[in-house]
């Protein structure tokens, strides 16, 4: 699936799901917290905290399914978005 599909089914799961989407600033908020998530799992699997967590797709999925309802928010088309900094970065390459 392309990005933009996915934004598009982000958008749709809110649609039947019938709840309210979120302030942006409360989106950010959640982001930064997946985030976090990714991070604990992160700690675990290379063995720096014993703790048991959630399983590292899960939080990725978490954090994309959060990123892309943020991108939503401001219209922004992800496929457009990757495109450019791919394009930026080739130039540190040439």
């Amino acid at each position: 699936m392309d990005l933009k599909e996915a934004q598009k089914k982000v958008d749709k799961w809110f649609e039947k799901a019938g709840v309210e989407k979120w302030p942006k600033f409360v989106i950010f908020a959640r982001l930064v917290e997946e985030i976090g998530e990714i991070s604990k799992c992160m700690n675990v699997k290379e063995g720096y905290q014993r703790k048991e967590v959630s399983d590292l797709n899960d939080e990725f999925g978490d954090a994309l399914f959060t990123f892309i309802l943020l991108a939503n928010e401001y219209n922004l088309d992800l496929n457009e978005v990757m495109e450019d900094v791919l394009e930026k970065y080739r130039k540190y390459i040439k």
